[in-house]
């Protein structure tokens, strides 16, 4: 038997209220690796094309990774896989915490759900059973009350829970889900199908079962060789500290991260901005905490109990991307006011990144007089305004006035809105971008367009390494020339689709992507090799990426989603960006993609893999439907 795997996957049709246990072939398995692979694997198999993202046909899935549950450091992700009601197209998100070490542990490496239940339910999963509750109790309820609710119901405190709060019961499509009071999977819309589907929450349970290891004693020498490149990375130790959010005056001095919707750069632009660097939370820190098999351990538990932003509870301290979003984007430099919105977008289940892209439209449109004082409720909506900034959080939270106008979105709220409105929203197909700018990293530009799941902010780690020159790895798999970052557009796609695939495999592995950024990568191949006994080298690693690159690829395609559908907003492609007294070159984002996509095998009018592709990668059989 090889290690790494539960070995079973979970089917729950909600509208029969039945639930299937599959066993999960080894070929499978090695195949497309786990997690996001397993996922696609699945969804392409089973779900038909053109599925409502809100309907009972589209599917759901909790996915766990490879080396989820293992020792190995940063394995302790899991993933949401569906298609996204806010793109259209492929989504997959990401969590933290202990949810997907307990699944694994639980039995299942992947929970689907297909159908819409009758009525709102849960569903427990303990030591290999699994079944459908009565969730009438806790609907309304938001998601730290929802995980007390089933926490004292199933009579046990290590139970893990991942929730949707009232955000993802009205369908919002920045709905996430919460696992754990404040760990989210938060990007896509994950959170809107999941309440589409009228499922509540997941709470797994494992019992004494252990995710087998196939060479104990060699996996334990490459995780200690990987455990001296982390103690020896000083971002590590950055994370460590003060979290994801210790340098975001930093990122805004260099221009990397937004100030005033996209329209600024610099700490001229913000002078104020270190008030929100997350050091500036220690005063309420009471405690460190990482996910599972994490030594990093980046997160805190901080405890904000007077002022006008007072919150009852304590809470997750707020992440880069929150800072950002509902701090610097808005010329908000209240810190207190960015962790009373972050409470409010975990406890109803929304994401913090499209929240503020949200706010920081409505605010450019409220300057531009195409939001009256009237429309926006009685709230001043002048960039800064800490309060106004809060309150129009919970209102998209709760989807009331003003609040429901955006609460789908950027994109969407401009189409409601009109006027020109447009040209304010600062999303790819909808998705509000992540806060590094795309005109400081052709890589990270590229992946916003050209991946599967777009403007998606950590898929391309490993890209921007081999870009700027830096080694992921000694294996003649993962070299590439160096070129300057910003020329070379038309030589660049044989150096993306190794990154590219490395990140996929990195994915499906259920490792954390900060383990790529400013450190060197870990040996993702030999780790798999130890933990499942495979001969599993660098060769077959990025083939298996490659393989899941193309079934997302192949998905999207199947939706009739072609490359010139998904692109920046016209503001990036547009204007330059300033880097300290520095204007940056311009960079030919179309190139970049086509590059990558003929580097992939991928047609790049039609999105569709060639024939010879998916023949080379084992997916003619899957791919049937294809029209090559």
């Amino acid at each position: 038997m090889f290690g790494g795997y539960a070995g079973k996957i979970l089917f729950i049709d909600l509208s029969k209220g039945s639930i299937e246990e599959t066993d999960v072939p080894e070929k499978t398995y090695r195949e497309f690796i786990g997690g996001y692979g397993l996922g696609i694997r699945t969804l392409y198999e089973r779900m038909k094309p053109g599925a409502d993202p809100l309907g009972p046909e589209n599917m759901l899935g909790f996915v766990a990774g490879a080396l989820t549950g293992t020792s190995v450091p940063g394995s302790g992700r899991y993933g949401v896989v569906t298609k996204s009601p806010l793109t259209g197209a492929w989504c997959e998100s990401n969590g933290g915490g202990a949810f997907g070490p307990e699944m694994k542990t639980a039995g299942f490496d992947a929970i689907f759900f297909t159908g819409v239940s009758p009525a709102p339910v849960y569903l427990s999963v303990k030591d290999g059973r699994a079944m459908l509750m009565d969730a009438s109790g806790c609907w309304g309820r938001d998601t730290y009350e929802t995980d007390d609710w089933i926490r004292e119901r199933i009579g046990d405190p290590r139970v893990k829970i991942a929730a949707i709060g009232p955000s993802g019961e009205a369908k919002s499509l920045l709905a996430g889900i919460v696992n754990e009071k404040g760990r989210l999977a938060a990007r896509g819309g994950v959170g809107a199908v999941m309440g589409s589907k009228r499922l509540k929450a997941v709470a797994v349970r494992g019992g004494a079962r252990k995710i087998p290891v196939a060479d104990q004693k060699k996996l334990k020498e490459a995780e200690a060789r990987y455990l001296s490149v982390i103690k020896a990375s000083e971002f590590a130790g950055g994370l460590t500290a003060a979290g994801t959010g210790g340098a975001l005056s930093f990122l805004v001095s260099i221009g990397d991260s937004p100030v005033k919707n996209w329209r600024l750069s610099g700490l001229e632009s913000m002078p104020t901005a270190v008030k929100l660097d997350s050091g500036n939370m220690d005063k309420y820190k009471k405690s460190a905490y990482g996910c599972r098999a994490c030594p990093i351990r980046c997160g805190a538990i901080i405890e904000q109990k007077a002022g006008p932003f007072a919150i009852p509870d304590e809470m997750h301290r707020p992440e880069y991307e929150s800072l950002a979003a509902l701090g610097s984007l808005l010329v908000n430099d209240n810190l207190e006011s960015v962790i009373k919105a972050n409470d409010i977008c975990n406890r109803y289940g929304i994401d913090t990144i499209s929240t503020g892209t949200a706010i920081a439209f409505a605010m450019e449109c409220y300057e531009n007089g195409l939001i009256s004082p009237g429309d926006a409720g009685g709230l001043d909506l002048t960039w800064g305004n800490a309060e106004a900034v809060v309150a129009l959080t919970e209102r998209i939270a709760k989807r009331e006035g003003l609040g429901a106008v955006l609460s789908d979105g950027p994109s969407k709220a401009a189409e409601r809105i009109g006027k020109g409105s447009e040209k304010f929203a600062m999303a790819v197909r909808g998705k509000g971008i992540a806060f590094h700018d795309p005109r400081m990293s052709p890589a990270g530009g590229t992946a916003f367009i050209a991946d599967a799941n777009p403007a998606h902010h950590m898929n391309s780690q490993i890209t921007g390494m081999l870009e700027n020159g830096a080694p992921i790895g000694t294996d003649p798999a993962l070299q590439a020339p160096k070129m300057n970052p910003f020329a070379d557009f038309d030589r660049k796609g044989p150096m993306y689709a190794i990154g590219a695939s490395y990140h996929q495999l990195l994915d499906s592995s259920g490792m954390c992507a900060l383990y790529t950024v400013n450190t060197p990568p870990p040996d993702l191949a030999e780790l798999i090799a130890r933990v499942t006994g495979w001969d599993f080298g660098w060769e077959e690693a990025l083939k298996a990426g490659r393989r899941i690159l193309t079934l997302r690829q192949a998905f999207n395609a199947r939706e009739g989603l072609t490359p010139d559908q998904i692109d920046l907003p016209e503001r990036i492609k547009k204007e330059p960006l300033k880097s300290g007294k520095d204007t940056l070159p311009s960079i030919d984002f179309q190139t970049l993609r086509k590059g990558f996509f003929a580097a992939m095998g991928w047609n790049a009018k039609t999105g569709i893999p060639f024939k010879q592709t998916v023949k080379d990668l084992g997916l003619e059989a899957l791919t049937r439907d294809l029209i090559f």
